[in-house]
C-alpha cells in the first residue's frame, strides 16, 4: 500500500494469494446488526464536467448497494450534491473576478450545452490565478462567506452554476 498526495491509499492485491486466503478462511457470519443502512456515494461537485472517475464513483457505489440488498439488508441511497462548498466557490470566483459576469450574463451562460465544461476550464484558470498571486486567494473565503447568505446575488450564482452543472452531469 502507499499513501499519494493529497492522501489517496493506493493498495495492490496480489489476485492469486488472496484467492487462496479467501477460499481457506471461510467462516459463518456472526450477527448482523438490524435495521436501515444508509449509503451516500457517487456525489459529483457539481462545479465542472463529469468524467470517467465520477463513473467508476457512481458503479462502485451501485454494486455496494447491491450486494446490501442482496444480503437482505434494508438501503437507503443518498446522493450529496455540495453546492456551497469550495469547489464551487472557486468557480463564482471565476465568473466574478477573472471573467467579469453580471448575473444576468451568467444565466445566459448557463443554459449552454456545454456549459459544464466551460466550468471546468474556469475551475482551472481560477486555481491558476491563486497562484499567480496569493492574495488573490482571499476570494475563496470572501465568496464562501457569501454563498451562506441565501439572499446574496453571489449565493444566487452559485445556484445558478450548480443547478446547470447538475443538469450536465445528468445529461450525460
Amino acid at each position: 500500500m502507499t499513501v499519494t498526495p493529497p492522501g489517496y491509499l493506493n493498495v495492490k492485491i496480489d489476485r492469486a494469494w488472496m484467492a487462496t486466503a479467501l477460499a481457506s478462511d471461510h467462516k459463518e457470519p456472526g450477527e448482523i446488526p438490524t435495521g436501515k443502512i444508509l449509503v451516500e456515494h457517487s456525489s459529483i461537485n457539481p462545479n465542472k464536467a463529469a468524467h470517467i472517475g465520477h463513473l467508476r464513483n457512481a458503479v462502485l457505489g451501485d454494486t455496494f448497494v447491491r450486494l446490501l440488498r442482496y444480503a437482505g439488508r434494508e438501503v437507503d441511497v443518498q446522493n450529496y450534491i455540495d453546492n456551497t462548498g469550495v469547489q464551487v466557490a472557486d468557480v463564482v470566483v471565476g465568473f466574478t473576478h477573472l471573467d467579469k459576469k453580471s448575473p444576468t450574463q451568467l444565466e445566459a451562460l448557463t443554459r449552454q450545452p456545454r456549459f459544464d465544461y466551460y466550468c471546468w476550464d474556469l475551475y482551472a484558470r481560477v486555481s491558476q490565478w491563486y497562484e499567480a498571486n496569493p492574495q488573490n486567494k482571499q476570494a475563496r473565503p470572501q465568496t464562501l462567506h457569501a454563498i451562506e447568505d441565501a439572499a446574496s446575488e453571489t449565493a444566487a450564482m452559485a445556484e445558478a452554476i450548480s443547478t446547470a452543472v447538475l443538469r450536465r452531469h445528468l445529461e450525460t
